[in-house]
């Protein structure tokens, strides 16, 4: 799999978060030749630590070339020094992260080193510099660390989490070809044996079975879709999308006629979410509404207001009538696959807890008399300006 591109807006956010976006310069360069000459030195406390202790010396040792990771060590070390704080410094980090991955190294070698650095640095300071010098060179050693390790976990868990989601995928797309067969395969005897009640009986079955395969399939792609986008928080309207998700949902054959009831706050209109992801949000959260209402009395109310405990956020409800929920399918209810409904695919919910949570929202389900909740959390984008 090719590495992935440099999500350069959130790592820049990182090194703001660090304090480190209004220096002009590396904060360690002036201490270069005091503490940045040793970068072998350094690989070789590292390589001593490994050595040591017989889980990390395994892991080192069924590397492709072991070798190699002490050179990155070293090279890592002397750039703390040399490099800048720009895309230079952004760029070897986000590669080296991604790196470890496509080399199979376990990251807890990779935070071992990190902690080492830190060790090795602060006491090369108590051993060189002045005791003027030591504080402002300490917080410097801190946060470059800090940084270095915060950007290469990130790559690390943004590309091994996209490894693991492309063999999702791939399955799931691999398993649609033989499930159409399946389903065509029943069809044909329908048509042909149809008259035979036992056969067609299996047959219905079966045919039953593969569209509900193929729509599982098609949920993890839409799942694993909604995953690997970026979260991009520009402003979106939310009533738009609102009904045209309603009427698309109304409109499906097999879903009860429920009455609704909407009703959006002006000043809660404008969300800080990506129009295709609130579209899939919307989608899985009112087709689970109204699929589980009550079927004597099918409604379902939506509501949306600012957030009385999170400013800058807005709070949507979704309620319904229907079926009243057990407190232990409460507590597995976003999870992938679950469902009460045995033709349902169980990744509605799943995916909608993955949108929430990629805009630092939050989500959760609770019981009402004769019905459930939905609470949704989602970011407001600044009103707009003349």
């Amino acid at each position: 799999m090719p590495f992935s591109d440099i999500p350069t807006e959130r790592l820049l956010r990182f090194r703001e978060l660090l304090g480190l976006s209004d220096l002009s310069e590396n904060p360690l360069a002036r201490w270069a030749e005091v503490l940045g000459a040793t970068p072998d030195d350094f690989a070789d406390r590292i390589q001593g630590f490994v050595k040591e202790a017989p889980q990390l010396r395994i892991i080192q040792d069924n590397l492709p070339d072991p070798a190699k990771l002490r050179r990155n060590w070293a090279e890592w070390f002397a750039g703390l020094f040399r490099q800048g704080l720009g895309e230079e410094l952004l760029t070897r980090l986000w590669r080296s992260g991604q790196a470890h991955v496509a080399y199979n190294v376990d990251h807890r070698l990779i935070s071992m080193a990190y902690a080492l650095a830190r060790a090795y640095l602060h006491e090369r300071v108590a051993a060189s510099l002045p005791a003027a010098d030591a504080p402002g060179a300490l917080r410097s050693i801190d946060a470059l660390i800090d940084f270095s390790l915060l950007v290469e976990t990130d790559a690390y868990v943004t590309f091994a989490t996209r490894c693991e989601l492309d063999v999702i995928q791939g399955i799931a797309h691999q398993v649609r070809n033989p499930i159409a067969v399946i389903g065509g395969q029943a069809r044909r005897l329908l048509r042909l044996r149809g008259q035979d009640a036992d056969v067609a009986e299996a047959a219905q079955i079966v045919l039953e079975e593969a569209g509900r395969l193929d729509a599982l399939a098609r949920s993890v792609t839409r799942y694993m879709d909604v995953t690997d986008r970026e979260p991009v928080t520009e402003a979106t309207m939310l009533t738009p999308i609102l009904h045209t998700v309603l009427a698309r949902i109304a409109a499906l054959p097999d879903r009860p006629k429920a009455v609704l009831n909407v009703a959006v706050a002006p000043e809660a209109d404008r969300l800080a979410v990506a129009p295709a992801d609130l579209d899939a949000l919307l989608t899985a959260l009112l087709d689970n509404a109204v699929r589980y209402a009550a079927p004597g009395d099918p409604r379902v109310t939506v509501r949306c207001q600012p957030s009385e405990g999170r400013p800058g956020f807005a709070k949507l409800t979704i309620d319904n009538t229907g079926q009243t929920l057990s407190a232990e399918e409460l507590t597995r209810i976003f999870s992938p696959f679950h469902s009460t409904d045995p033709m349902a695919t169980g990744m509605g919910l799943a995916m909608a807890k993955a949108i929430t949570r990629k805009y630092s929202g939050g989500i959760a389900m609770g019981l009402l008399s004769g019905g459930t909740r939905c609470v949704v959390t989602l970011p407001q984008a600044p009103a707009a300006t003349a």
